[in-house]
C-alpha cells in the first residue's frame, strides 16, 4: 500500500492542483490541505492566490510585480484580471461633472435626503465660485473637501495617462506575466470595483479628514469610493431615479487600446496565454475598438496561441458591437478549442462565427445569439468532424429555417448536443413537439416556456441531429 505522503513532491503538487479554482474567493480546499501537514502545506501553498488583478496605476503595478517575484505565490497564479475601468478626462477637467457623477452618489448614503439635495447643489456652486466670495462655515468645509478629493483624482488621472501613453502599463504587465509559469488566463471585465491600492487611499482619507476635522472612521470609505476609477456602467447609472441623471453626451468612450496591445506584448515577452475572457456589463466601450484591429502588428500571431475565448454581455447588445468585436479575435484564432458567447438579451452573432474556419474547436456554448443560416453553415463547415459539446441556448435564426439548420447540424458528430429553452425560437416557425425533450415538465415564467429536462431525455430535434432518427421534426 502506498501512503499519500510517500508520494514524490511532483505528484503531491499535481494532486493539490486538482483542487484549484479560478476564483480567488474559493480556496477553502487549499486552506484545508495546508493545515494537514508540512508536506501538503508546501505542495499547496502556491495555489492560495489563483487570480491577480492589475490596473493602470503605479501602486497597482508595483503590487503586481511584488506578486510576480514572490517565490511561492507567483508560481501559482492562473489568471490575471484587468478591470476595464479608468479615471476619466471629463471628471478630471470639469469639477461640475465630478460633483454630479462622483461626489453625489458617494455622499448620498450618509446624508439625510433633504440635506443632501441642498448641500450638493451648493457644493456645485461653491467649488466654482470666485476666490474671496463669502461662504458659510459648513459650505466651506465641503468645498475644501471636494477641492482636496478632486485634486487627488486629477493626480491619479495624470498618472494613468502617463502609464498608458508611453506603454509602461502594457509592457510591465506583459513582462511580469511572462515570469508566471502557469498564468495562462487573461480576464477583462467592467464590474464596478474600487482601486487596487486601498492602503494608499485610506492614508489620503485620514490626512484629509484630519485637515477638515472630520471623523476618518466614518468618511474614509467615501473617500475610497470617490477616488476609485469608474467603469462605463458607473457613469450611466440612475441610482436615484432622477431623469436628469443619465448618460452625459460629453463623455468619451474610455481608452481601451490595452485590450489588444496586451496580448501582443505578452507574446513578445515570451509569455503564454491560452484563454481570454470578457465579462461585460455594457458593450459601448468596445465600439471604437472594432475597425482595423487585425492590422495591428503582432496581433494575428499572438492569437495563434489562443485556445479558449469567452464573451459574456449583461445588457441588450448595441447593434453589431459584440459580433464585430468577437470577429477581431476569432479571425486569427485558428487553434481555438473552446468558445462561449452568451448574451443576456438576444444579440447578433453571425459574422464572428463565419470569420475563420476553426478546425480545432471542440466545445461551443452559444446563448441568446441571433444567427443567419448561411453563416451557421459556414461555421459548421469549418469545424472538425467530431465536436465534444454543442450547446445552443435560446438561439434564434434571423434568416433561413430550423429545418435547414438541423440538416446542417446533423453533418457533425457530437459527444453532447443540446438545444435549450424554447422561448428563443422564432414564433413563426416554432414547433412545440420538435424541440420539447421527452418527459419534460413545462412552466411559464415571464412569458417564456421553461422546461424541466429529465436526465437523458432528448427532443426530436436533438435526436435527429444525433442521428437517432431519420425524421426531421421541422419538416413534418
Amino acid at each position: 500500500m502506498v501512503h499519500l505522503l510517500d508520494l514524490p513532491d511532483e505528484l503531491l503538487i499535481q494532486i493539490c492542483e486538482g483542487l484549484r479554482q479560478i476564483d480567488s474567493c474559493n480556496t477553502s480546499d487549499i486552506k484545508s490541505c495546508r493545515l494537514t501537514c508540512q508536506r501538503l502545506c508546501a505542495a499547496s501553498s502556491h495555489l492560495l492566490v489563483p487570480v491577480v488583478a492589475v490596473d493602470c496605476r503605479v501602486a497597482s503595478l508595483e503590487r503586481f510585480n511584488d506578486i510576480t517575484r514572490h517565490p511561492t505565490i507567483g508560481k501559482g497564479v492562473r489568471a490575471v484580471r484587468v478591470p476595464i475601468h479608468s479615471y476619466r478626462r471629463e471628471l478630471s477637467e470639469v469639477s461640475a461633472s465630478f460633483v454630479k457623477f462622483i461626489a453625489e452618489p458617494a455622499l448620498y448614503d450618509h446624508t439625510e435626503p433633504e440635506l443632501y439635495l441642498d448641500n450638493t447643489c451648493e457644493l456645485d456652486t461653491e467649488i466654482q465660485a470666485p476666490q474671496g466670495e463669502h461662504v458659510k462655515q459648513d459650505d466651506h468645509v465641503w468645498t475644501r473637501a471636494l477641492g482636496l478629493i478632486h485634486g487627488e483624482y486629477q493626480r491619479f488621472y495624470r498618472e494613468q495617462e502617463s502609464l498608458r501613453r508611453d506603454g509602461t502599463f502594457v509592457n510591465t504587465v506583459a513582462s511580469a506575466l511572462a515570469k508566471m509559469p502557469h498564468a495562462a488566463v487573461l480576464v477583462y471585465d467592467d464590474k464596478p470595483c474600487g482601486p487596487l491600492d486601498i492602503v494608499n487611499i485610506e492614508s489620503l482619507a485620514r490626512d484629509h479628514c484630519h485637515l477638515l476635522q472630520l471623523d476618518p472612521a466614518f468618511w474614509r470609505h467615501k473617500w475610497y469610493e470617490m477616488l476609485s476609477p469608474k467603469t462605463w456602467s458607473d457613469l450611466v447609472r440612475d441610482d436615484f431615479g432622477w431623469g436628469s441623471f443619465g448618460p452625459d453626451p460629453a463623455f468619451e468612450e474610455p481608452q481601451m487600446d490595452f485590450v489588444f496591445d496586451l496580448p501582443c506584448a505578452i507574446a513578445n515577452a515570451g509569455g503564454q496565454f491560452h484563454d481570454i475572457q470578457f465579462h461585460l456589463a455594457r458593450d459601448e466601450p468596445l465600439g471604437h475598438l472594432t475597425p482595423d484591429i487585425t492590422t495591428q502588428p503582432g496581433f494575428a500571431s499572438a492569437m495563434q496561441q489562443l485556445e479558449a475565448f469567452t464573451v459574456i454581455s449583461q445588457q441588450p447588445p448595441v447593434d453589431t458591437v459584440v459580433d464585430n468585436f468577437a470577429s477581431s479575435f476569432l479571425a486569427n484564432a485558428t487553434n481555438l478549442r473552446f468558445l462561449r458567447i452568451a448574451f443576456i438579451y438576444s444579440g447578433l452573432l453571425s459574422e464572428a462565427l463565419a470569420s475563420q474556419p476553426l478546425p480545432s474547436l471542440k466545445q461551443i456554448y452559444l446563448n441568446e445569439a441571433c444567427i443567419k443560416l448561411a453563416d451557421l453553415v459556414v461555421f459548421l463547415n469549418g469545424l472538425p468532424a467530431y465536436v465534444d459539446v454543442m450547446y445552443l441556448g435560446r438561439v434564434r435564426l434571423i434568416e433561413g429555417t430550423w429545418a435547414e439548420a438541423l440538416e446542417a447540424l446533423r453533418e457533425k458528430s457530437y459527444g453532447l448536443f443540446v438545444i435549450d429553452n424554447l422561448g428563443g425560437f422564432d414564433g413563426t416557425e416554432y414547433m412545440h413537439s420538435a424541440f420539447e425533450p421527452a418527459g419534460s415538465t413545462r412552466a411559464c415564467e415571464e412569458g417564456f416556456g421553461k422546461y424541466g429536462r429529465m436526465p437523458g431525455s432528448l427532443s426530436p430535434a436533438e435526436a435527429f441531429v444525433l442521428r437517432m432518427t431519420t425524421t426531421n421534426p421541422c419538416r413534418t
